[in-house]
């Protein structure tokens, strides 16, 4: 029953994984340091993770050298970006089962050439897992970042930021030992108005059922009902159009482990997303994302997502933009100090949710790919060295917008 406890518990917060739960830590420079799988974090078989703590807090700092950091056409826009960041993660068992979870974090970024980008980023995160009896549990979760607009996107030598803050519920309760029924409310609002005015919000509502076997896989169905709202209107032409819009989703979720070497996720499913204004622009098909994980030994793990979704990205605009993407990481501890890792991404993004489309503008379409590489060396316990290489390029059908660039980071962190 205990097994059984454990995957409801982690089942029943699933649905916030999409868009709650990957609260932005970091600016997306410095990711492929930030995302390097450490061995004495437990992230490969041959190296268990060290004893739990209630609290860990750490301190980094950063630099990344970029010869296109404004993502110009013309590529000839290098600067030097430097980071300073802490942060701080708690969890603590309050009463009987009910456990909480509290992290902060805080980075501020400094462009050499660059100034006005200058910017301080940060994220706070509240998640209270709950449990009542054998058969029910859930968690709460609140968060609220402040970052910068993806650069790729404004282009320019301009600070811009979003806010976005999020709320989530979830519950899941077994009704045998086999069968579980789970549901969940999310609610988030992002707020870009210090270059451009942009506001998005979206409320769903989740239900789901799925059966769960004797080795703890899943399978089952999901139903996603989401209403957006885009308070501020754009301008076609001498129209304003309203943003707003109504999403369906049924899914098919399977997630499914063959012993120690083998891990499987699947979401396939049907989509539909209709506008109040210009139905032209709405979004009716197959959606959904597959990932696998396979371990060919206890130091070596292969990852390979494919994905296809309407996605909202406020970086971009109000409406959406479907993203069709393949991407393969693998990633080997040579030893329990040192680490490598590899990413290479291909992304398709069709700016089909576009209102101009109606006044005849031209469909924008773009190819975005990304080769990264990153190594990571823990020379004493609690300290953390890092390096990394990125080769990214967009192709896109809309003049200035091809880009290339290349970057290399270098990180130093302690975590206690």
């Amino acid at each position: 029953m205990r097994t059984m406890k454990n995957v409801q518990r982690r089942s029943a917060v699933l649905v916030l994984s999409a868009s709650l739960a990957a609260i932005p830590t970091a600016a997306p420079a410095f990711e492929g340091i930030d995302t390097l799988p450490w061995p004495s974090a437990g992230a490969f078989p041959a190296y268990p993770r060290e004893e739990d703590r209630p609290t860990d807090f750490w301190f980094e700092a950063g630099a990344r050298r970029e010869d296109n950091a404004l993502r110009v056409e013309n590529g000839a826009q290098a600067d030097t970006i430097t980071r300073l960041g802490a942060g701080i993660r708690n969890e603590t068992r309050v009463v009987g089962r009910q456990r909480v979870r509290l992290e902060a974090r805080g980075d501020y970024y400094k462009y050499n050439r660059f100034s006005d980008l200058d910017n301080f980023a940060y994220s706070l995160l509240g998640n209270w897992l709950w449990e009542l009896g054998n058969q029910l549990s859930g968690s709460v979760l609140v968060g609220y970042d402040r970052r910068q607009v993806d650069i790729a996107e404004t282009l320019v030598n301009r600070l811009d930021t979003v806010k976005t803050a999020r709320a989530a519920a979830t519950a899941g309760y077994l009704i045998t030992p086999r069968f579980r029924l789970t549901g969940g409310l999310e609610a988030a609002r992002a707020d870009r108005s210090e270059a451009r005015e942009t506001e998005t919000r979206a409320a769903s509502i989740i239900v789901g059922a799925d059966y769960v076997s004797p080795l703890a896989n899943t399978i089952g169905l999901e139903y996603r009902s989401t209403n957006g709202e885009a308070p501020f209107d754009v301008v076609v032409g001498t129209t304003l159009v309203s943003n707003d819009y109504r999403e369906r989703e049924l899914s098919l979720v399977v997630r499914y482990a063959l012993g120690t070497q083998l891990r499987t996720g699947l979401r396939l499913g049907h989509t539909t997303r209709d506008y109040d204004q210009i139905t032209q622009r709405d979004f009716d098909g197959t959606t959904g994302t597959a990932s696998i994980e396979w371990l060919p030994g206890n130091k070596t793990i292969l990852g390979f997502e494919a994905y296809r979704l309407p996605r909202s990205v406020i970086d971009i605009a109000a409406s959406h933009v479907l993203v069709k993407g393949v991407a393969f990481g693998p990633r080997w501890a040579v030893t329990n100090q040192v680490v490598l890792s590899a990413r290479f991404v291909r992304e398709r993004r069709v700016f089909e949710g576009d209102p101009a489309l109606v006044a005849g503008a031209t469909l924008q379409d773009e190819l975005v790919s990304l080769i990264r590489f990153a190594v990571g060396w823990e020379p004493q316990r609690r300290w953390q060295l890092g390096l990394g290489l990125d080769r990214g390029e967009r192709e896109s059908n809309i003049a200035g917008r091809d880009y290339q660039y290349t970057a290399v980071t270098g990180n130093i962190a302690y975590k206690w």
